[in-house]
């Protein structure tokens, strides 16, 4: 399965090189915002489909953290259809010494070579940005990337439209939902439609 790299500008000024495996080139899905905390600036979506009983690490979820320290409670997508079911989730800390993100990638817990430092997320805790290193983080910035493992279970397409994210953060809870989207079908034989923010996104029959 060969790897492809594109290139999606994130939150303030850094712009990642996001490692597609599988899949379609990741798309940009809408401008919605997190909160003042989890800084969402755009949200990107992807789709693909799979043979069922793949496995795969889901990790187009990247997000800029504005104020710290911040500890994940948990974090949930929010699901549409039955045929993958949640694995687990991740996070990992995005720095300078770090491979880039990865949209997807075969297997759960993820196994590819740059997703590197992931911890379970419930108990993850994020730096305050003026406290970090400027060698691991060079622009003052802290991002996050969240990874999320499914399983094709069923026939049929399933579709995740964002996650929320418990976390607490100078002493009280907070719940923010992130603009994620995610569409995957089994069979692999099947065309998959994309989908953002107005639903299914039509599909391209201009194609030979």
């Amino acid at each position: 399965m060969s790897t492809r790299l594109v290139r999606a500008g994130m939150a303030g000024i850094l712009v990642l090189a996001l490692a597609a495996t599988g899949c379609v080139s990741p798309f940009l899905a809408s401008d919605q915002l997190g909160d003042d905390v989890f800084a969402q600036t755009s949200s990107y979506g992807w789709g693909g489909s799979f043979d069922l009983g793949y496995r795969l690490t889901d990790g187009i979820t990247i997000v800029r953290i504005d104020k710290g320290p911040v500890t994940i409670k948990s974090i949930e997508p929010v699901m549409h259809g039955d045929s993958v079911r949640l694995l687990g989730a991740q996070v990992r800390l995005l720095t300078a010494s770090r491979g880039s993100p990865v949209v997807d990638s075969e297997g759960w817990p993820p196994t590819h070579p740059d997703l590197d430092g992931a911890e379970d997320a419930a108990g993850f805790v994020i730096p305050d940005p003026g406290a970090v290193d400027p060698v691991d983080h060079p622009h003052g910035t802290v991002h996050i990337e969240i990874l999320l493992g499914y399983e094709f279970v069923g026939e049929g397409r399933a579709v995740r439209r964002g996650v929320n994210v418990k976390y607490e953060a100078g002493g009280r809870q907070r719940k923010v939902f992130l603009g994620s989207y995610m569409a995957v079908c089994a069979p692999a034989a099947v065309q998959c439609q994309h989908e953002d923010e107005n639903g299914p996104v039509p599909l391209d029959t201009s194609a030979p």
